[in-house]
């Protein structure tokens, strides 16, 4: 349970102090190192710590259950992963009018997955888990809506299209399979 901690501790840390770090200008850290190396050491820390969080939870053992959700949270679940894993596509297609609508559709598609999982239920380190992923998303989106930052593109068809068709691909291979080869659990 100690690299998980550390792993999740680390990756958050580094994600939450992005998200709420200063970008006046003299006291934004991002401009005053580089964009490069800034993100260079970012990426890196976050990488480290993502691996560190995923194999510390792989080997940390299941709990107690500390609260079961009803059966209606796990038939919720698919369809909002679907929505989710749509969104999450959305982030990195052409701006269409999902992304447009949405403006932070990677963070609202993370906040949608972590919220549901934790509705199904779970344990300690499944809370702790999902729980971050939640919070973190929670906190980037107000810091991003309270920054200004906005997607004002024009939306094209083909984004939209992408993000549908990507999210559903994987939504599918998650559901038929993927999941329980993933993760030990089908969602169905």
């Amino acid at each position: 349970m100690t690299l998980f901690l550390i792993g999740l501790a680390g990756f958050f840390g580094l994600h939450f102090y992005s998200a709420l770090r200063s970008r006046a200008d003299g006291r934004d850290i991002r401009k005053r190192w580089g964009e490069a190396r800034y993100m260079s050491l970012y990426s890196v820390a976050s990488l480290a710590f993502f691996i560190a969080m995923l194999v510390g939870y792989g080997r940390a053992p299941d709990g107690a259950p500390l609260w079961i959700g009803p059966e209606l949270a796990r038939t919720l679940s698919i369809p909002l992963n679907i929505i989710a894993l749509i969104l999450l596509a959305a982030a990195y297609t052409p701006t269409g009018r999902i992304k447009r609508t949405v403006h932070h559709p990677m963070m609202f598609g993370i906040l949608l997955w972590s919220v549901s999982h934790l509705f199904i239920g779970g344990d300690l380190k499944k809370v702790l888990l999902f729980g971050a992923f939640a919070l973190y998303s929670a906190v980037s989106i107000s810091a991003a809506f309270r920054r200004g930052d906005r997607v004002d593109a024009f939306p094209r068809t083909i984004g939209d299209v992408l993000a549908i068709l990507i999210g559903g691909v994987m939504s599918a291979a998650l559901i038929y399979g993927g999941h329980a080869l993933l993760f030990g659990v089908s969602p169905i």
